[in-house]
Parts: structure tokens; sequence; C-alpha cells
């Protein structure tokens, strides 16, 4: 390092040396003729850290070579950048592989609905031509019976139109208006008369509706 020196009496080797809190190196001879908590340079009050191997890394960076040091900081960027990539590469895949099983649940959701969509299309249809039937049957029902569709009128059988007569067009009938029409033959009707005693026959004519 050819800019190392001591900045009182300007020596480069042979001796220890130390640099002090506010900034300059000073060798040992210079540190013990100087006043004791103060800068043999600029008088200000400080303390003295003797430049060895045992500094610590952020004292002992400023007696490093710069291109060394930027090598060395370099090299700690380029890891800090790498684990840096590769944990951005982890959580690229995971939300791309997340993204995948989303986009698959969506599609078969999609599918779902229009699965229940149609389903409920078609129940909808069913039950719009069963509320037309319904509305069918109530406007039936809500006409006569003489006016309904499909039920024939009790007047008309296959079309022909029936009359119905009154019941008292047509005559009561009666035992006495049955008309007896003999049964027997008249030899054997006079066989069975000659048989029997005349009030017998007597009692039979007062019975009958001929005489």
């Amino acid at each position: 390092m050819e800019w190392f020196h001591c900045n009182k009496c300007f020596i480069r080797r042979g001796s220890t040396f130390a640099v002090s809190t506010c900034g300059h190196i000073c060798c040992e001879a210079c540190i013990k003729s100087s006043q004791a908590a103060k800068c043999g340079i600029c008088g200000a009050s400080c303390k003295y850290i003797p430049i060895t191997d045992k500094m610590k890394p952020q004292d002992k960076m400023f007696f490093m070579d710069p291109v060394e040091l930027l090598v060395s900081r370099l090299e700690r960027v380029l890891q800090i950048t790498d684990f840096q990539r590769a944990q951005m590469e982890r959580t690229t895949a995971y939300f791309k592989h997340k993204s995948v099983e989303l986009e698959k649940c969506l599609k078969e959701v999609t599918q779902q609905s229009y699965r229940q969509i149609a389903e409920l299309k078609r129940e909808n249809a069913d039950l719009k031509s069963q509320n037309m039937e319904l509305q069918r049957e109530m406007a039936q029902l809500k006409k006569p019976l003489s006016q309904r569709v499909g039920s024939p009128s009790p007047f008309q059988t296959n079309g022909v139109r029936r009359i119905s007569l009154p019941v008292a067009v047509t005559p009561p009938v009666t035992a006495h208006s049955r008309t007896i029409s003999p049964m027997w033959p008249r030899n054997r009707g006079l066989g069975l008369a000659s048989r029997r005693s005349p009030g017998s026959i007597t009692s039979l004519s007062s019975h009958s509706p001929f005489l």
C-alpha cells in the first residue's frame, strides 16, 4: 500500500501504527509524543485503534486493496443475487403450479355450472309445459259442461243429437193396460170351463178386464 504512512512523521515502515477515531494514521512514536486522548494531527479527542489483522472487519476494510475489496464484494453480491434468484424461481414455480390448479378447478366449476344451467333449463321447460297443461285444464273446468272440449253432451251420442221426451208423454204401464192374449186352445179352454162349476166361471169373468 503506497499510500500508507504516518500522518505526522511520514514514515511507512519499521514501526507499529494505529488509526485514530478521527481518521488519522500515526506511528507508535508520534502517538507517545502527543497528548493523551488527543489526536497528534488535529488535536481532537480520540481513541487509537492498532492496525493489525485482529481489527474488526468494518475497520479492516479501510486498509484493503479496492480492487480486491470490489472482487470480494462482487462475489458476495453474486452469492446474494444467486440466492435471491433461486428464491424467486421457487416462488414463481409455486405460483405457476397454483395457477394451473386454479385454472383446472375453474374449468371444472364452469363445466358443472353449464351442466346445472342446462338441467335447470330443461326443468324450466318441463314446468312451463306442465303449467300450460294445467292452465288448459283449468280453462276447461271453468267452462260450462256443454262447452267442454272432449266431453260429449248428455243429449248427443256419436255426434247425433238425442231428444229426450218428457216422462209425461210416455203413458204409464199398468197391469190393466197390458193386453192378455189367450194362451190356451179353444177346445182346452172349453173343456176346463165345462169342468168348473158355474160359480167359479162367474168369479173368473168378474176379474177379467174384457168383460
